[in-house]
Protein backbone atom coordinates (compact mmCIF):
# COMPACT_ATOMS: atom_id res chain seq x y z
CA UNK A 1 0.00 0.00 0.00
CA UNK A 2 2.85 2.40 0.78
CA UNK A 3 4.35 1.89 -2.63
CA UNK A 4 0.96 2.54 -4.27
CA UNK A 5 0.48 5.71 -2.27
CA UNK A 6 3.93 6.92 -3.24
CA UNK A 7 3.26 6.18 -6.91
CA UNK A 8 -0.07 8.03 -6.76
CA UNK A 9 1.62 11.07 -5.26
CA UNK A 10 4.22 11.07 -8.03
CA UNK A 11 1.46 10.78 -10.66
CA UNK A 12 -0.44 13.71 -9.14
CA UNK A 13 2.71 15.83 -9.14
CA UNK A 14 3.28 14.98 -12.82
CA UNK A 15 -0.31 15.44 -13.92
CA UNK A 16 -0.66 19.08 -12.92
CA UNK A 17 -3.37 21.43 -14.18
CA UNK A 18 -0.96 22.79 -16.81
CA UNK A 19 -0.14 19.39 -18.25
CA UNK A 20 -3.85 18.53 -18.33
CA UNK A 21 -4.66 21.59 -20.46
CA UNK A 22 -1.65 20.91 -22.70
CA UNK A 23 -2.81 17.35 -23.37
CA UNK A 24 -6.36 18.56 -23.97
CA UNK A 25 -5.14 21.15 -26.49
CA UNK A 26 -3.16 18.52 -28.38
CA UNK A 27 -6.25 16.32 -28.63
CA UNK A 28 -8.33 19.23 -29.97
CA UNK A 29 -5.74 20.08 -32.65
CA UNK A 30 -5.52 16.41 -33.68
CA UNK A 31 -9.31 16.12 -33.93
CA UNK A 32 -9.69 19.31 -36.00
CA UNK A 33 -6.90 18.23 -38.31
CA UNK A 34 -8.59 14.90 -38.86
CA UNK A 35 -11.89 16.61 -39.66
CA UNK A 36 -10.21 19.01 -42.09
CA UNK A 37 -8.57 16.16 -43.95
CA UNK A 38 -11.90 14.39 -44.19
CA UNK A 39 -13.94 17.38 -45.29
CA UNK A 40 -11.63 19.66 -47.28
CA UNK A 41 -12.03 19.34 -51.08
CA UNK A 42 -8.83 18.09 -52.69
CA UNK A 43 -7.96 19.76 -55.98
CA UNK A 44 -5.61 16.98 -56.93
CA UNK A 45 -6.43 13.66 -55.32
CA UNK A 46 -3.79 10.97 -55.67
CA UNK A 47 -5.53 8.07 -57.39
CA UNK A 48 -3.84 4.68 -57.16
CA UNK A 49 -0.52 6.51 -57.12
CA UNK A 50 2.21 4.01 -56.32
CA UNK A 51 5.30 5.49 -54.62
CA UNK A 52 8.10 5.53 -57.17
CA UNK A 53 10.41 3.42 -54.99
CA UNK A 54 7.90 0.54 -55.13
CA UNK A 55 7.72 0.51 -58.91
CA UNK A 56 10.15 -1.18 -61.22
CA UNK A 57 12.40 1.46 -62.80
CA UNK A 58 11.70 1.68 -66.54
CA UNK A 59 14.30 1.10 -69.18
CA UNK A 60 15.88 4.43 -70.09
CA UNK A 61 16.37 5.59 -73.66
CA UNK A 62 19.88 6.07 -75.08
CA UNK A 63 21.50 9.47 -74.67
CA UNK A 64 22.09 9.83 -78.41
CA UNK A 65 19.34 8.73 -80.79
CA UNK A 66 19.97 10.15 -84.26
CA UNK A 67 18.53 8.18 -87.19
CA UNK A 68 20.06 8.14 -90.69
CA UNK A 69 18.20 9.94 -93.50
CA UNK A 70 15.82 7.96 -95.67
CA UNK A 71 16.49 7.23 -99.32
CA UNK A 72 15.16 9.62 -101.96
CA UNK A 73 11.38 9.79 -102.23
CA UNK A 74 9.77 7.85 -105.07
CA UNK A 75 6.99 9.80 -106.86
CA UNK A 76 3.42 8.63 -106.37
CA UNK A 77 0.26 8.97 -108.43
CA UNK A 78 -2.08 11.90 -107.87
CA UNK A 79 -5.87 12.06 -108.21
CA UNK A 80 -5.66 12.52 -112.00
CA UNK A 81 -3.72 9.28 -112.44
CA UNK A 82 -0.39 10.94 -113.24
CA UNK A 83 2.81 10.72 -111.24
CA UNK A 84 3.02 13.86 -109.14
CA UNK A 85 5.51 16.28 -110.61
CA UNK A 86 4.75 15.28 -114.20
CA UNK A 87 1.38 16.98 -114.78
CA UNK A 88 0.76 20.70 -114.41
CA UNK A 89 -2.88 20.20 -113.42
CA UNK A 90 -1.78 18.58 -110.14
CA UNK A 91 0.69 21.34 -109.30
CA UNK A 92 0.40 24.38 -107.07
CA UNK A 93 1.15 27.61 -108.90
CA UNK A 94 2.82 30.49 -107.13
CA UNK A 95 4.76 33.67 -107.67
CA UNK A 96 7.54 35.47 -105.91
CA UNK A 97 7.06 39.09 -104.96
CA UNK A 98 9.04 41.80 -106.71
CA UNK A 99 9.80 43.51 -103.42
CA UNK A 100 10.64 42.25 -99.93
CA UNK A 101 8.51 39.54 -98.34
CA UNK A 102 6.32 40.34 -95.36
CA UNK A 103 7.98 40.53 -91.94
CA UNK A 104 6.00 38.49 -89.41
CA UNK A 105 4.75 39.84 -86.11
CA UNK A 106 6.33 36.72 -84.54
CA UNK A 107 8.26 33.78 -85.89
CA UNK A 108 10.27 33.64 -89.09
CA UNK A 109 9.92 32.40 -92.67
CA UNK A 110 13.67 32.12 -93.07
CA UNK A 111 14.31 30.24 -89.83
CA UNK A 112 11.55 27.75 -90.65
CA UNK A 113 12.87 27.40 -94.20
CA UNK A 114 9.57 28.26 -95.88
CA UNK A 115 9.33 29.30 -99.52
CA UNK A 116 8.87 33.06 -99.89
CA UNK A 117 5.96 32.77 -102.30
CA UNK A 118 2.37 33.96 -102.61
CA UNK A 119 -0.65 32.27 -104.18
CA UNK A 120 -4.21 33.03 -105.16
CA UNK A 121 -6.98 30.73 -103.97
CA UNK A 122 -7.19 29.21 -107.46
CA UNK A 123 -3.46 28.53 -107.58
CA UNK A 124 -3.58 26.99 -104.10
CA UNK A 125 -6.74 24.90 -104.25
CA UNK A 126 -7.33 24.56 -107.99
CA UNK A 127 -5.78 21.05 -108.07
CA UNK A 128 -8.33 19.95 -105.45
CA UNK A 129 -11.56 21.12 -107.08
CA UNK A 130 -11.69 24.84 -106.33
CA UNK A 131 -13.26 26.65 -109.28
CA UNK A 132 -14.08 23.49 -111.26
CA UNK A 133 -17.70 24.63 -111.59
CA UNK A 134 -16.58 27.66 -113.61
CA UNK A 135 -16.30 27.73 -117.39
CA UNK A 136 -12.74 29.05 -117.20
CA UNK A 137 -11.44 26.11 -115.11
CA UNK A 138 -8.47 24.88 -117.13
CA UNK A 139 -7.33 21.85 -115.14
CA UNK A 140 -8.40 18.29 -115.85
CA UNK A 141 -11.52 17.64 -113.77
CA UNK A 142 -11.62 14.79 -111.26
CA UNK A 143 -14.58 12.59 -110.35
CA UNK A 144 -13.94 12.95 -106.64
CA UNK A 145 -16.55 10.39 -105.62
CA UNK A 146 -14.47 7.72 -107.36
CA UNK A 147 -11.30 8.68 -105.50
CA UNK A 148 -10.19 6.41 -102.65
CA UNK A 149 -7.55 8.24 -100.62
CA UNK A 150 -6.78 5.18 -98.50
CA UNK A 151 -6.02 3.09 -101.56
CA UNK A 152 -3.90 5.87 -103.06
CA UNK A 153 -1.87 6.26 -99.86
CA UNK A 154 -1.31 2.50 -99.66
CA UNK A 155 -0.25 2.37 -103.31
CA UNK A 156 2.20 5.17 -102.56
CA UNK A 157 3.54 3.22 -99.60
CA UNK A 158 4.09 0.14 -101.78
CA UNK A 159 6.06 2.24 -104.28
CA UNK A 160 8.25 3.41 -101.40
CA UNK A 161 8.26 0.32 -99.18
CA UNK A 162 11.98 -0.28 -99.78
CA UNK A 163 12.78 3.08 -98.16
CA UNK A 164 11.26 2.12 -94.81
CA UNK A 165 12.24 -0.36 -92.09
CA UNK A 166 10.24 -3.57 -91.80
CA UNK A 167 8.20 -2.02 -88.96
CA UNK A 168 6.33 0.11 -91.52
CA UNK A 169 3.08 -1.23 -92.95
CA UNK A 170 -0.03 -0.34 -94.94
CA UNK A 171 -3.01 1.32 -93.29
CA UNK A 172 -6.05 -0.94 -92.92
CA UNK A 173 -9.42 0.12 -94.30
CA UNK A 174 -11.91 -0.59 -91.50
CA UNK A 175 -14.71 -1.00 -94.05
CA UNK A 176 -13.16 -4.35 -95.01
CA UNK A 177 -10.86 -5.13 -92.06
CA UNK A 178 -11.87 -5.50 -88.44
CA UNK A 179 -11.01 -2.27 -86.57
CA UNK A 180 -8.17 -2.58 -84.08
CA UNK A 181 -9.89 -0.22 -81.67
CA UNK A 182 -11.95 -2.15 -79.13
CA UNK A 183 -13.07 -1.66 -75.53
CA UNK A 184 -10.47 -2.73 -73.02
CA UNK A 185 -12.30 -5.89 -71.99
CA UNK A 186 -12.48 -7.07 -75.63
CA UNK A 187 -9.16 -5.82 -76.92
CA UNK A 188 -6.37 -8.06 -78.15
CA UNK A 189 -3.92 -5.20 -77.76
CA UNK A 190 -1.73 -5.31 -74.62
CA UNK A 191 -2.79 -2.99 -71.83
CA UNK A 192 0.63 -1.34 -71.64
CA UNK A 193 3.32 -1.03 -74.28
CA UNK A 194 6.88 0.26 -73.93
CA UNK A 195 9.22 2.24 -76.16
CA UNK A 196 11.84 -0.52 -76.42
CA UNK A 197 9.36 -3.04 -77.85
CA UNK A 198 9.27 -1.30 -81.25
CA UNK A 199 11.75 -0.38 -83.92
CA UNK A 200 11.37 2.92 -85.82
CA UNK A 201 9.13 2.79 -88.88
CA UNK A 202 10.05 6.32 -90.04
CA UNK A 203 6.37 7.04 -90.75
CA UNK A 204 4.15 9.71 -89.20
CA UNK A 205 0.36 9.74 -88.92
CA UNK A 206 -1.39 13.05 -89.60
CA UNK A 207 -4.57 12.66 -87.59
CA UNK A 208 -7.39 15.05 -88.45
CA UNK A 209 -10.07 15.18 -85.78
CA UNK A 210 -13.69 15.41 -86.86
CA UNK A 211 -17.03 14.20 -85.52
CA UNK A 212 -20.36 12.62 -86.37
CA UNK A 213 -22.62 15.24 -87.90
CA UNK A 214 -19.79 17.44 -89.16
CA UNK A 215 -20.84 19.30 -92.30
CA UNK A 216 -18.12 18.97 -94.93
CA UNK A 217 -18.16 22.19 -96.95
CA UNK A 218 -16.18 22.59 -100.19
CA UNK A 219 -13.30 24.32 -98.38
CA UNK A 220 -13.06 21.33 -96.01
CA UNK A 221 -12.72 19.03 -98.99
CA UNK A 222 -9.96 21.18 -100.51
CA UNK A 223 -8.15 21.16 -97.18
CA UNK A 224 -8.30 17.38 -96.71
CA UNK A 225 -7.41 16.58 -100.32
CA UNK A 226 -4.45 18.93 -100.18
CA UNK A 227 -3.21 17.29 -96.97
CA UNK A 228 -3.27 13.83 -98.53
CA UNK A 229 -1.59 14.88 -101.77
CA UNK A 230 0.98 17.32 -100.42
CA UNK A 231 1.90 15.56 -97.17
CA UNK A 232 1.28 11.84 -97.80
CA UNK A 233 1.70 11.34 -101.56
CA UNK A 234 4.42 13.90 -102.27
CA UNK A 235 6.47 12.65 -99.30
CA UNK A 236 6.66 9.12 -100.66
CA UNK A 237 4.39 7.82 -97.87
CA UNK A 238 6.38 9.29 -94.99
CA UNK A 239 3.02 10.61 -93.79
CA UNK A 240 -0.36 8.87 -93.58
CA UNK A 241 -3.49 11.01 -93.27
CA UNK A 242 -6.18 9.55 -90.98
CA UNK A 243 -9.61 10.90 -90.05
CA UNK A 244 -10.41 10.27 -86.38
CA UNK A 245 -14.17 10.62 -85.92
CA UNK A 246 -15.82 11.24 -82.55
CA UNK A 247 -19.20 9.48 -82.66
CA UNK A 248 -20.54 11.70 -79.85
CA UNK A 249 -22.32 8.94 -77.98
CA UNK A 250 -22.54 11.38 -75.07
CA UNK A 251 -25.06 13.35 -77.15
CA UNK A 252 -27.55 10.52 -77.44
CA UNK A 253 -26.09 8.37 -80.21
CA UNK A 254 -27.20 4.95 -78.99
CA UNK A 255 -25.52 2.68 -81.54
CA UNK A 256 -22.79 0.85 -79.65
CA UNK A 257 -20.24 0.63 -82.45
CA UNK A 258 -18.19 -1.97 -80.52
CA UNK A 259 -21.08 -4.41 -80.18
CA UNK A 260 -20.58 -6.09 -83.56
CA UNK A 261 -19.03 -5.63 -86.98
CA UNK A 262 -22.44 -4.58 -88.26
CA UNK A 263 -22.74 -1.91 -85.57
CA UNK A 264 -19.34 -0.50 -86.51
CA UNK A 265 -20.26 -0.41 -90.20
CA UNK A 266 -23.47 1.40 -89.31
CA UNK A 267 -21.33 3.85 -87.38
CA UNK A 268 -19.24 4.48 -90.48
CA UNK A 269 -22.44 5.29 -92.37
CA UNK A 270 -23.76 7.50 -89.58
CA UNK A 271 -20.47 9.37 -89.25
CA UNK A 272 -21.23 11.30 -92.44
CA UNK A 273 -17.69 11.13 -93.82
CA UNK A 274 -17.58 11.79 -97.60
CA UNK A 275 -17.02 8.58 -99.63
CA UNK A 276 -13.53 9.53 -100.81
CA UNK A 277 -12.27 9.64 -97.18
CA UNK A 278 -14.09 6.66 -95.69
CA UNK A 279 -11.16 4.29 -96.20
CA UNK A 280 -8.95 6.42 -93.92
CA UNK A 281 -11.57 6.84 -91.20
CA UNK A 282 -11.34 5.50 -87.65
CA UNK A 283 -14.25 5.80 -85.20
CA UNK A 284 -14.10 6.29 -81.45
CA UNK A 285 -16.52 7.21 -78.71
CA UNK A 286 -16.59 7.94 -75.01
CA UNK A 287 -17.38 4.29 -74.24
CA UNK A 288 -13.97 3.41 -75.61
CA UNK A 289 -12.20 6.00 -73.47
CA UNK A 290 -14.06 5.02 -70.30
CA UNK A 291 -13.18 1.37 -70.78
CA UNK A 292 -9.47 2.06 -71.12
CA UNK A 293 -9.20 4.85 -68.52
CA UNK A 294 -11.55 3.93 -65.64
CA UNK A 295 -9.51 5.95 -63.13
CA UNK A 296 -10.14 9.15 -65.12
CA UNK A 297 -13.47 10.87 -64.49
CA UNK A 298 -13.37 13.38 -67.36
CA UNK A 299 -13.03 12.32 -71.00
CA UNK A 300 -14.31 15.35 -72.89
CA UNK A 301 -12.09 16.75 -75.61
CA UNK A 302 -11.53 20.01 -73.76
CA UNK A 303 -9.73 18.07 -71.03
CA UNK A 304 -8.53 14.87 -72.66
CA UNK A 305 -8.03 15.61 -76.34
CA UNK A 306 -5.08 13.21 -76.45
CA UNK A 307 -6.79 10.11 -75.04
CA UNK A 308 -7.94 8.94 -78.51
CA UNK A 309 -4.41 9.68 -79.76
CA UNK A 310 -2.96 7.60 -76.94
CA UNK A 311 -5.14 4.68 -77.99
CA UNK A 312 -4.20 5.27 -81.61
CA UNK A 313 -0.51 4.90 -80.72
CA UNK A 314 -1.29 1.80 -78.65
CA UNK A 315 -3.25 0.10 -81.45
CA UNK A 316 -1.25 1.46 -84.42
CA UNK A 317 2.37 1.37 -83.21
CA UNK A 318 3.65 1.18 -86.79
CA UNK A 319 3.76 4.99 -86.73
CA UNK A 320 6.64 6.73 -84.95
CA UNK A 321 4.85 10.06 -84.57
CA UNK A 322 1.31 11.41 -84.57
CA UNK A 323 0.31 14.92 -85.62
CA UNK A 324 -2.99 16.12 -84.21
CA UNK A 325 -4.69 18.44 -86.68
CA UNK A 326 -8.09 20.12 -86.62
CA UNK A 327 -10.67 20.73 -89.34
CA UNK A 328 -10.37 24.50 -88.84
CA UNK A 329 -6.74 24.76 -89.97
CA UNK A 330 -5.78 26.13 -93.37
CA UNK A 331 -2.34 26.02 -95.01
CA UNK A 332 -2.16 28.91 -97.49
CA UNK A 333 0.93 27.32 -99.04
CA UNK A 334 2.14 23.78 -99.64
CA UNK A 335 1.03 21.81 -96.55
CA UNK A 336 3.58 19.04 -97.02
CA UNK A 337 6.52 21.41 -97.22
CA UNK A 338 5.25 23.33 -94.19
CA UNK A 339 4.96 20.14 -92.11
CA UNK A 340 8.35 18.94 -93.36
CA UNK A 341 9.95 22.19 -92.23
CA UNK A 342 8.34 22.06 -88.79
CA UNK A 343 9.78 18.57 -88.45
CA UNK A 344 13.22 19.50 -89.77
CA UNK A 345 13.64 22.54 -87.53
CA UNK A 346 12.48 20.55 -84.50
CA UNK A 347 14.89 17.74 -85.38
CA UNK A 348 17.84 20.10 -85.65
CA UNK A 349 17.09 21.98 -82.45
CA UNK A 350 19.38 21.23 -79.49
CA UNK A 351 17.84 19.98 -76.28
CA UNK A 352 19.63 22.60 -74.21
CA UNK A 353 17.30 25.55 -73.51
CA UNK A 354 14.62 24.16 -75.84
CA UNK A 355 12.01 24.83 -73.16
CA UNK A 356 13.38 28.29 -72.51
CA UNK A 357 13.27 29.19 -76.22
CA UNK A 358 9.74 27.80 -76.43
CA UNK A 359 8.64 30.07 -73.59
CA UNK A 360 9.28 33.25 -75.61
CA UNK A 361 8.00 34.30 -78.99
CA UNK A 362 10.78 35.25 -81.37
CA UNK A 363 9.89 38.74 -82.58
CA UNK A 364 12.18 40.09 -85.27
CA UNK A 365 11.21 43.68 -84.45
CA UNK A 366 12.43 43.15 -80.87
CA UNK A 367 15.53 40.96 -81.16
CA UNK A 368 16.42 40.75 -84.82
CA UNK A 369 17.09 37.41 -86.47
CA UNK A 370 16.76 34.07 -84.71
CA UNK A 371 20.47 33.81 -83.89
CA UNK A 372 20.20 36.95 -81.78
CA UNK A 373 17.10 35.59 -80.07
CA UNK A 374 18.96 32.33 -79.40
CA UNK A 375 21.84 34.21 -77.78
CA UNK A 376 19.48 36.36 -75.71
CA UNK A 377 17.81 33.28 -74.24
CA UNK A 378 21.21 31.74 -73.45
CA UNK A 379 22.37 34.92 -71.75
CA UNK A 380 19.19 35.14 -69.67
CA UNK A 381 19.84 31.58 -68.48
CA UNK A 382 23.57 32.13 -67.84
CA UNK A 383 24.36 29.14 -70.01
CA UNK A 384 22.18 26.82 -67.95
CA UNK A 385 18.88 25.08 -68.57
CA UNK A 386 15.77 24.50 -66.45
CA UNK A 387 15.05 21.16 -68.13
CA UNK A 388 18.29 19.21 -68.31
CA UNK A 389 17.23 15.62 -68.36
CA UNK A 390 13.89 14.76 -66.74
CA UNK A 391 12.06 17.47 -64.80
CA UNK A 392 11.44 15.42 -61.68
CA UNK A 393 8.00 14.91 -60.17
CA UNK A 394 7.39 12.07 -57.66
CA UNK A 395 4.68 10.39 -59.70
CA UNK A 396 6.78 9.88 -62.84
CA UNK A 397 9.62 7.42 -63.37
CA UNK A 398 11.23 8.85 -66.52
CA UNK A 399 12.14 6.90 -69.63
CA UNK A 400 14.15 9.73 -71.18
CA UNK A 401 17.93 9.62 -71.46
CA UNK A 402 20.52 10.89 -69.03
CA UNK A 403 22.24 14.07 -70.25
CA UNK A 404 25.76 13.64 -71.66
CA UNK A 405 27.17 15.93 -68.95
CA UNK A 406 25.85 16.75 -65.49
CA UNK A 407 26.01 20.54 -65.84
CA UNK A 408 24.30 22.08 -68.90
CA UNK A 409 26.73 24.98 -68.75
CA UNK A 410 29.41 22.53 -69.89
CA UNK A 411 27.48 21.50 -73.00
CA UNK A 412 27.76 23.37 -76.31
CA UNK A 413 24.25 23.00 -77.77
CA UNK A 414 25.05 19.71 -79.47
CA UNK A 415 22.91 17.25 -77.51
CA UNK A 416 19.71 16.44 -79.36
CA UNK A 417 20.72 17.94 -82.70
CA UNK A 418 19.51 15.55 -85.38
CA UNK A 419 17.19 13.75 -82.96
CA UNK A 420 13.46 13.62 -83.65
CA UNK A 421 11.41 15.67 -81.19
CA UNK A 422 8.95 13.78 -79.01
CA UNK A 423 6.70 16.81 -78.64
CA UNK A 424 6.39 19.54 -81.28
CA UNK A 425 4.19 22.49 -80.39
CA UNK A 426 2.83 25.06 -82.83
CA UNK A 427 2.74 27.92 -80.34
CA UNK A 428 4.77 29.16 -77.42
CA UNK A 429 4.60 27.63 -73.94
CA UNK A 430 3.73 29.15 -70.58
CA UNK A 431 4.54 28.12 -67.02
CA UNK A 432 1.34 27.03 -65.28
CA UNK A 433 2.81 27.45 -61.80
CA UNK A 434 3.24 31.23 -61.89
CA UNK A 435 0.20 33.49 -61.34
CA UNK A 436 -1.80 33.44 -64.56
CA UNK A 437 -5.30 33.69 -65.99
CA UNK A 438 -5.24 30.28 -67.69
CA UNK A 439 -8.75 28.87 -67.38
CA UNK A 440 -7.45 25.38 -66.56
CA UNK A 441 -4.70 26.27 -64.07
CA UNK A 442 -6.35 24.43 -61.15
CA UNK A 443 -7.37 21.35 -63.14
CA UNK A 444 -4.83 18.71 -62.12
CA UNK A 445 -5.46 15.29 -60.64
CA UNK A 446 -3.24 12.59 -59.19
CA UNK A 447 -0.21 14.72 -58.28
CA UNK A 448 0.65 15.21 -54.61
CA UNK A 449 2.01 18.72 -55.19
CA UNK A 450 -1.27 19.78 -56.80
CA UNK A 451 -1.05 23.07 -58.64
CA UNK A 452 2.60 23.44 -57.61
CA UNK A 453 3.50 20.53 -59.90
CA UNK A 454 5.69 21.92 -62.71
CA UNK A 455 3.57 22.13 -65.86
CA UNK A 456 3.72 23.99 -69.15
CA UNK A 457 0.81 24.67 -71.49
CA UNK A 458 1.17 25.57 -75.16
CA UNK A 459 -2.22 26.41 -76.71
CA UNK A 460 -3.65 25.30 -79.05
CA UNK A 461 -3.34 21.50 -78.77
CA UNK A 462 -2.28 21.22 -82.42
CA UNK A 463 0.91 19.29 -81.75
CA UNK A 464 2.96 16.27 -82.73
CA UNK A 465 3.63 13.47 -80.26
CA UNK A 466 5.98 10.53 -80.56
CA UNK A 467 4.72 7.01 -80.02
CA UNK A 468 7.00 6.83 -76.96
CA UNK A 469 5.44 9.93 -75.42
CA UNK A 470 1.88 8.73 -76.01
CA UNK A 471 2.79 5.34 -74.50
CA UNK A 472 3.93 6.86 -71.19
CA UNK A 473 0.92 9.20 -70.96
CA UNK A 474 -1.35 6.22 -71.58
CA UNK A 475 0.42 4.17 -68.91
CA UNK A 476 0.19 6.95 -66.31
CA UNK A 477 -3.52 7.39 -66.94
CA UNK A 478 -4.24 3.64 -66.86
CA UNK A 479 -2.18 2.81 -63.77
CA UNK A 480 -2.30 6.02 -61.74
CA UNK A 481 -5.28 8.02 -62.99
CA UNK A 482 -3.24 11.20 -63.35
CA UNK A 483 -4.50 13.92 -65.67
CA UNK A 484 -3.86 17.50 -66.69
CA UNK A 485 -5.56 19.65 -69.36
CA UNK A 486 -5.06 18.96 -73.05
CA UNK A 487 -2.90 22.02 -73.74
CA UNK A 488 -0.43 20.94 -71.05
CA UNK A 489 -0.43 17.18 -71.62
CA UNK A 490 2.26 16.70 -74.27
CA UNK A 491 4.76 19.35 -73.16
CA UNK A 492 4.49 18.50 -69.46
CA UNK A 493 4.80 14.73 -69.85
CA UNK A 494 7.69 15.21 -72.27
CA UNK A 495 9.52 17.35 -69.71
CA UNK A 496 8.79 14.99 -66.82
CA UNK A 497 10.21 12.09 -68.81
CA UNK A 498 13.18 13.99 -70.19
CA UNK A 499 11.96 13.65 -73.78
CA UNK A 500 12.75 16.19 -76.46
CA UNK A 501 10.45 19.23 -76.75
CA UNK A 502 10.58 21.72 -79.63
CA UNK A 503 8.69 24.80 -80.77
CA UNK A 504 9.59 25.65 -84.39
CA UNK A 505 8.56 29.28 -84.52
CA UNK A 506 6.22 29.54 -87.49
CA UNK A 507 5.48 33.01 -88.93
CA UNK A 508 2.46 34.68 -87.34
CA UNK A 509 0.86 38.02 -88.22
CA UNK A 510 -1.35 40.44 -86.31
CA UNK A 511 -4.31 42.43 -87.57
CA UNK A 512 -2.93 45.58 -85.91
CA UNK A 513 0.53 45.51 -87.45
CA UNK A 514 1.38 49.04 -86.32
CA UNK A 515 0.17 48.65 -82.75
CA UNK A 516 3.60 48.50 -81.15
CA UNK A 517 2.19 48.97 -77.66
CA UNK A 518 0.11 45.80 -77.99
CA UNK A 519 3.09 43.89 -79.32
CA UNK A 520 5.15 45.06 -76.35
CA UNK A 521 2.51 43.60 -74.01
CA UNK A 522 3.03 40.23 -75.65
CA UNK A 523 6.82 40.60 -75.65
CA UNK A 524 6.98 41.77 -72.02
CA UNK A 525 10.64 42.59 -72.24
CA UNK A 526 11.61 39.24 -73.73
CA UNK A 527 14.54 37.20 -72.44
CA UNK A 528 16.47 40.29 -71.36
CA UNK A 529 13.80 41.29 -68.81
CA UNK A 530 13.13 37.76 -67.53
CA UNK A 531 14.40 37.10 -64.01
CA UNK A 532 14.42 33.33 -64.58
CA UNK A 533 15.13 33.04 -68.30
CA UNK A 534 12.03 30.85 -68.49
CA UNK A 535 9.46 33.07 -70.16
CA UNK A 536 8.35 36.59 -69.23
CA UNK A 537 7.94 37.29 -65.52
CA UNK A 538 4.37 38.45 -66.11
CA UNK A 539 1.95 35.94 -67.59
CA UNK A 540 -0.71 38.46 -68.63
CA UNK A 541 -0.92 39.29 -72.31
CA UNK A 542 -3.56 40.84 -74.61
CA UNK A 543 -6.23 38.73 -76.23
CA UNK A 544 -5.11 36.90 -79.33
CA UNK A 545 -8.21 37.50 -81.46
CA UNK A 546 -6.17 39.47 -84.00
CA UNK A 547 -3.54 36.79 -84.67
CA UNK A 548 -3.31 34.51 -87.69
CA UNK A 549 -2.73 31.48 -85.45
CA UNK A 550 -4.21 31.49 -81.96
CA UNK A 551 -7.06 29.56 -80.38
CA UNK A 552 -9.38 32.58 -79.98
CA UNK A 553 -8.53 34.41 -83.21
CA UNK A 554 -11.34 35.77 -85.37
CA UNK A 555 -9.00 37.35 -87.92
CA UNK A 556 -7.89 34.02 -89.42
CA UNK A 557 -11.30 33.32 -90.93
CA UNK A 558 -11.56 36.88 -92.30
CA UNK A 559 -8.28 36.36 -94.15
CA UNK A 560 -9.33 33.00 -95.53
CA UNK A 561 -12.81 33.89 -96.74
CA UNK A 562 -11.71 37.22 -98.21
CA UNK A 563 -8.98 35.36 -100.10
CA UNK A 564 -11.52 32.77 -101.27
CA UNK A 565 -13.70 35.55 -102.70
CA UNK A 566 -16.37 35.56 -99.98
CA UNK A 567 -16.27 38.86 -98.16
CA UNK A 568 -17.74 38.56 -94.68
CA UNK A 569 -20.42 40.97 -93.55
CA UNK A 570 -18.36 42.21 -90.63
CA UNK A 571 -17.52 45.78 -91.50
CA UNK A 572 -13.81 44.94 -91.33
CA UNK A 573 -11.44 46.20 -94.01
CA UNK A 574 -9.67 43.75 -96.27
CA UNK A 575 -6.91 41.98 -94.29
CA UNK A 576 -3.71 43.84 -94.98
CA UNK A 577 -1.61 40.71 -95.49
CA UNK A 578 -3.53 39.93 -98.71
CA UNK A 579 -1.77 41.52 -101.67
CA UNK A 580 -4.16 42.92 -104.32
CA UNK A 581 -2.43 42.76 -107.71
CA UNK A 582 -3.87 42.45 -111.19
CA UNK A 583 -7.35 42.15 -109.71
CA UNK A 584 -6.36 39.05 -107.70
CA UNK A 585 -5.69 38.48 -104.01
CA UNK A 586 -2.39 36.84 -103.10
CA UNK A 587 -1.80 35.22 -99.71
CA UNK A 588 1.54 34.54 -98.00
CA UNK A 589 2.79 31.07 -97.10
CA UNK A 590 1.32 30.78 -93.58
CA UNK A 591 -0.90 28.53 -91.48
CA UNK A 592 -4.27 29.88 -90.30
CA UNK A 593 -6.22 28.74 -87.23
CA UNK A 594 -9.08 28.76 -86.47
CA UNK A 595 -11.09 29.12 -89.66
CA UNK A 596 -14.63 28.37 -88.53
CA UNK A 597 -17.40 27.68 -91.02
CA UNK A 598 -18.97 30.74 -92.58
CA UNK A 599 -21.90 29.89 -94.84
Amino acid sequence: MGRLALAGARFRRFFTRQTFFLAFAICIVWFLGLQFRRESPLRSPVVNNHPPDLRKPPRRMPTHNVLPPLEERVPCHGPRGHLLGTNRDDELLFRELDGPYLTPWAGSFEELGLDLVVMTADQRYGPYGYGEDRDDYKRQKVDWERIDWGLMQNDCFERNRHRFPVAASRFEDTRVSKPRFAPRELAKTPLIRHWHEFEPSRRTAIVVRTWRGYEYLPEDMYYLRSLVVEAALRSGAEYQVILLVDMKDYEGYDNNIWESDEAYQKGLEDAGVPPEFQSITLLWDERLLKSWYPLIDEHRTMWQVFQPMQLLALHYPEFDHFWQFEMDMRFLGDAGKFIDQLTTVARNEPRKQALERASFWHMISQTGEFDEFFKAVDKANKGGSHAWGPMRVPEILPIGPEPPVADPRNETFQWGVGEEADAITTSYCMDATIPNSWAFRNWIYGFEAGTKTPRFYCPPAIMRASRNLLFVIHQAQVEQGVSIPSEATLPSFALWHGLKLAFPQQPIFHRDRDDHAAQAKWWRGGPKASSTGLGPDRSEHPRGNGLTFWWESDWAKHIFYEWMGRKLDSGEPRPWILDDRDGKLWAPNILLHPVKHQK
